[in-house]
């Protein structure tokens, strides 16, 4: 085993890369990285116990030089007795299709057809062939776009079925093996222009790097396998946050330092929110608002009260309909079942927001069950004032995505009482009157 395969073998080993009978499929190119990685595999593969699969994908961006890459990419496994999937798409039309960038779009179709190979392998490991360079220019170019500490750790070794047996590699390592064995490679003259964000850090950027420091590329490694710790500690601090706060309180995680609340935000929403959207989320935090909401790529930040809720909620309003005793009524939307009936003497009256009780007489033509409607009013005693139903529904922090779905019992004079309330006291029951009686209860 040359020294070149066992540094490669040890990066495996201390990441914990590659278990004996795993099945590995090497994203093969046919340039440099890639025809190293596959040849070193294949140097490799019975001290790890692994079998090796290959995976070229033609972007059709090249004319000739792709379809010249794609028969190397052939010949190559056909040598090494290495089986080669072989996958193709027309990036340029499909970018355009998509207002996508032409390196993006690449990016997303080459990776769509590895991760479909490896499920077609019965779940291979997928290995790539980044290098020490590749890792250096992913963090200059994330610095230039604006990053946090995550963007600074640079390209990790290990990313679900995602290995990186050469990242910790020199490029000049890697040409010199290829050199030193005779293995051929293909050159692509993409790679030589100014065309792509990368092509311009890797030509002027680092040249001006290496100008001032031996070597930039270790110097980068070494710094992201340190910031990949701290990372990882702040990372497990919000979940365990999360995992201690099922229940976000809007104050309390405002209160919490911007490397936790941010964290959580992010893992609460779900996705990879940008810098402004955490600062969005924050601010929603702080507002005095307790209703107030954003929105959000794909999803809805929302305040109820202190409550802070990540989700789509939509307000959804029902379908008044009238209700006359001995009938009952489900109602989807709020989750209950309604039911009247009629009590020829009341007995001992006992407060309760779930059974609504009304004086027969007091009741005004056609009984309705309906959602609030604006200029809705109620008076609960005879010693206060009447209120509107917005401004009660605040006063007993109903969400306000939820107020749409509150049964609100009326007749032709208006409000008769609300689920959850309480009655009108033009409506007041005294023992041994004759009653309506609205029932509500969950619908199981």
């Amino acid at each position: 085993m040359t020294v070149f395969s066992s540094g490669v073998l040890s990066a495996i080993r201390e990441f914990n890369m590659i278990q004996p009978g795993d099945r590995v499929l090497v994203c093969l190119s046919g340039g440099a990285d890639s025809v190293c990685l596959l040849s070193v595999l294949s140097e490799l593969s019975d001290k790890l116990g692994i079998e090796l699969f290959a995976a070229h994908y033609n972007h059709r961006l090249r004319g000739s030089e792709s379809d010249g890459d794609e028969e190397f990419c052939l010949s190559l496994c056909r040598g090494l007795g290495i089986p080669l999937y072989i996958g193709s798409g027309d990036v340029r039309s499909e970018a355009e299709r998509l207002s996508q960038g032409i390196e993006e779009c690449a990016r997303d179709m080459r990776y769509a057809f590895f991760y479909e190979t490896a499920a077609a392998l019965g779940g291979a490991k997928i290995a790539t062939a980044h290098n020490a360079e590749d890792n250096l220019e992913t963090v200059l170019m994330r610095v230039a776009r604006g990053t946090g500490l995550k963007g600074l750790c640079g390209i990790p070794p290990v990313r679900g079925d995602i290995i990186r047996p050469l990242l910790y590699t020199k490029r000049a390592d890697i040409e010199a093996y290829l050199r030193v064995n005779g293995i051929p490679h293909r050159e692509d003259s993409s790679n030589g222009t100014d065309d792509y964000f990368r092509n311009t850090i890797r030509h002027r950027a680092i040249p001006a790097l290496r100008a001032s420091s031996a070597d930039p590329a270790a110097s980068a490694a070494n710094m992201t396998r340190l910031l990949r710790e701290d990372e990882s500690f702040l990372d497990s601090l919000s979940e365990k946050y999360l995992a201690e706060h099922p229940t976000l309180s809007a104050s309390e995680l405002s209160s919490q330092p911007f490397s936790l609340s941010s964290r959580v935000i992010r893992k609460a929403a779900g996705s990879e929110l940008s810098f402004a959207h955490v600062e969005a989320v924050l601010e929603l935090l702080k507002s005095p608002d307790p209703s107030a909401s954003l929105d959000l790529p794909g999803l809805t930040v929302r305040r109820e009260y202190d409550r802070l809720i990540f989700g789509q909620a939509e307000s959804v309003a029902f379908e008044p309909f009238a209700i006359s005793p001995g009938e009952e009524r489900e109602i989807p939307e709020a989750g209950l079942k309604a039911r009247a009936e009629l009590i020829e003497s009341a007995g001992e009256i006992h407060k309760s927001f779930t059974d609504l009780v009304f004086k027969s007489e007091c009741v005004c033509g056609n009984m309705l069950i309906r959602p609030r409607k604006t200029g809705d009013f109620i008076r609960l005693s005879s010693g206060s004032g009447q209120k509107s139903l917005k401004k009660l529904f605040i006063d007993r922090k109903i969400p306000a995505h939820l107020r749409a779905s509150v049964p609100v019992i009326c007749d032709d004079a208006g409000v008769l009482g609300v689920y959850g309330i309480g009655t009108d006291v033009r409506s007041r029951v005294e023992k041994g009157d004759r009653v309506i009686k609205i029932s509500f209860e969950d619908i199981k």
